[in-house]
Order: C-alpha cells, then structure tokens, then sequence
C-alpha cells in the first residue's frame, strides 16, 4: 500500500524554517530566539502546567494546538506583536497572510493530516475552546519568561510588558497564580534596571 510519507517530509521542509524564524526575544546566551525555540518550551509547559494544577482539558489536544499555533511563521516570519501594538503593522493584515500560508501548508499534506493542522490552528485563532483559550494564555506566559530569562537590558518597551498576559489570562483564569509568580519576577527584574513598576502592573512583595 502506498503510503504518503514523502508528503509529511515535504511539510516538514517547509516546518523547518520555523529554526530560522527569529522573535522579537533574544535568548539567555544572547543570540536571537526562534519560533522554533518558544513552540518547544510552550510544549514543555503544557505537558508540566495541565499535571500540576489537575486541570480539565484535553492535554493531548492542548499540545497539539501548542505545536501548531505558530506554524504558519514557517511561511510569514513572525509578525510581532509590538509592531501591531504601535500600529506599524495591521491585525487584519496579520490574519490575512497567516490564513494563506496555513492553506499552502495544509495543502502540502496528505488531506486528512492537513485538515486536522488546518483545524487546530483554526481553534487557536478562535479562541472559543478551552484548550485554545489556555494555549493562547500559556503562550503568553512563555514570552514573560523569556523576558525574565533574559533580564531587563532588554526590556525596552517595559508598559507593553508588563501587562502582556493579563487579557489572555483573564480568559483561562487558573493561569493566575502562574501569572502573578512571572510577575514577581518580572518586577524585580524591572527593579534592577530602575525601571518603575506601576500600580496597574500588579502589588508584588519583592
């Protein structure tokens, strides 16, 4: 029986650019981090973050949606999130290129692994699910890690960071906790650089 493994190869090929798609984060060794790099970590913490806090969701689900939920970069680069934030880069121009790459890759695949690669990225985009509500917050609570991986040398947007993850969160709230100890962090990060920590970023003990 003929099978369709030089198709997945294929998608691989194009996967593999996500090494090379570089994010607005540097790493702790100072060279600049991938998409590549975040997905994994993102992984990592799903499979850590859904044991320990006994959540209701479907782990196998919610890592799949992990590995996706940036692969259309493979294709578009990473569009960041900075540059929409200041209006040098539209939102709906973001949807528009991503959707497009994500047809070209879903088209490289046989079509029943395509649609499924099509469909979890479609339920991370939409954010109507559980699962995808909690990766879209997770997500978000692994770049503030980075962030305080690499320390506050690089923090030169400090508003922009410090309220990140609070929209994202406060739709999965049992991600608070998690939240709130990155902020702990993040703060004395800010701390170090005398960067000034307002009141609406959150009330930490140092």
């Amino acid at each position: 029986m003929k099978n369709n493994l030089h198709k997945i190869f294929d998608f691989l090929h194009q996967a593999e650019k996500l090494k090379s798609t570089l994010r607005y984060n540097k790493t702790r060794s100072g060279r600049q981090e991938s998409t590549a790099d975040h997905s994994w970590r993102l992984g990592l913490m799903v499979f850590l973050v859904v044991g320990e806090l006994k959540l209701d969701l479907n782990m196998e689900r919610a890592m799949k949606i992990a590995l996706v939920h940036d692969i259309g970069e493979a294709l578009t680069g990473d569009i960041d999130a900075v540059k929409i934030a200041e209006g040098k880069f539209q939102k709906a121009d973001k949807t528009k290129l991503e959707l497009a790459a994500m047809h070209k890759l879903k088209n490289i695949l046989p079509a029943s692994s395509g649609a499924k690669i099509y469909s979890l990225w479609q339920e991370y985009e939409q954010g109507k699910t559980k699962e995808a509500r909690f990766i879209k917050a997770l997500d978000k609570l692994e770049t503030l890690t980075q962030l305080v991986d690499v320390g506050y040398r690089t923090y030169d947007k400090p508003e922009f960071i410090a309220n990140y993850a609070d929209n994202a969160v406060a739709e999965f709230p049992a991600l608070r906790e998690m939240l709130n100890i990155i902020k702990q962090k993040l703060k004395k990060e800010f701390e170090k650089g005398d960067i000034p920590w307002k009141k609406e970023y959150g009330q930490f003990v140092s």
